[in-house]
């Protein structure tokens, strides 16, 4: 009766503790009302400590990241008062951020509890993924000159797309090591940006499928020692992008492959081409 007696308190101790902890959470989601407009502060410590109080209070990892998202909630309220470009571009800044700021406290556990050969594999794609973010970044949205004054709101918001996608990558290696289950999200069957780096920090062949200014579904594929093409796409609804280049001259099917990547197979060729019927082309790594 006395062991009945001691689990029963101990149980209902952790229920109280749990209770108070994600009632705190819940009041970090509702500091919306509380955040001071002031688009001169430097809000990253403040950030640093929510996502510290985050992963301390989280019961698991897949938890955690649904928590960050509060954190992004709590600094909606500065993007939405944003009157002129530089205060979109300013409040834009702290989503990624927030996003960063997880990144780099899901490494450092990371790094501390993995085997040397884990962490030697994770420590390569996380330095190619670095590496290669600046270049992407450049393939994805263009120059600065190209898009003017919005392009630091057009950067901050692709930084912070990729970012939590990385971390979600991250998240996902340290819950195998702590033996937690973990549900990646969905990747869009239509969008994304896929890249051949062959395992270095350099973009050798890329893979970029958007939906374009106009609202046309646009892809540009570019292939390593062959040739670069543009042009649009029609969803199948079965997990296939047909693709015709703009010339008319390339047609093919990509497929999005998730988290696994996507690839393109060319169906037809018209002309002279540097490409050809039949060939397939795999983009393993997912930004």
């Amino acid at each position: 009766c006395g062991k009945e007696q001691a689990d029963s308190e101990s149980q209902s101790i952790q229920a109280e503790e749990q209770t108070e902890a994600d009632s705190k959470i819940n009041n970090d989601a509702e500091l919306n009302d509380n955040l001071e407009i002031d688009f001169t502060f430097d809000y990253s410590e403040d950030i640093k400590a929510d996502v510290d109080y985050v992963v301390a209070n989280s019961k698991s990892l897949q938890e955690e990241l649904e928590n960050i998202e509060q954190i992004i909630q709590e600094y909606t309220p500065l993007a939405q008062s944003a009157q002129s470009q530089m205060e979109m571009n300013i409040s834009s800044r702290w989503f990624f951020v927030i996003w960063d700021t997880e990144l780099n406290s899901l490494w450092s556990r990371f790094s501390n509890s993995a085997d040397p050969q884990t962490k030697e594999r994770v420590l390569a794609e996380q330095r190619n993924w670095i590496a290669m973010k600046e270049e992407v970044t450049l393939l994805s949205l263009g120059t600065a000159e190209e898009n003017g004054s919005m392009y630091p709101l057009l950067q901050n918001s692709f930084l912070e797309e990729i970012t939590k996608n990385r971390a979600y990558v991250l998240a996902n290696e340290l819950a195998k090591i702590k033996g937690e289950s973990f549900a990646m999200p969905e990747v869009s069957e239509k969008y994304g940006l896929f890249v051949d780096n062959q395992g270095t920090g350099d973009v050798y062949s890329f893979l970029i499928t958007r939906q374009g200014w106009e609202g046309d579904d646009e892809a540009i594929i570019s292939i390593y020692r062959q040739g670069e093409t543009e042009g649009t796409f029609t969803d199948n609804g079965n997990g296939e992008l047909n693709f015709t280049s703009d010339d008319g001259s390339v047609k093919g099917i990509i497929k999005i492959n998730g988290w696994n990547g996507a690839s393109f197979e060319i169906t037809e060729i018209s002309g002279a081409s540097a490409f050809s019927a039949g060939e397939i082309f795999e983009f393993p790594f997912v930004f």
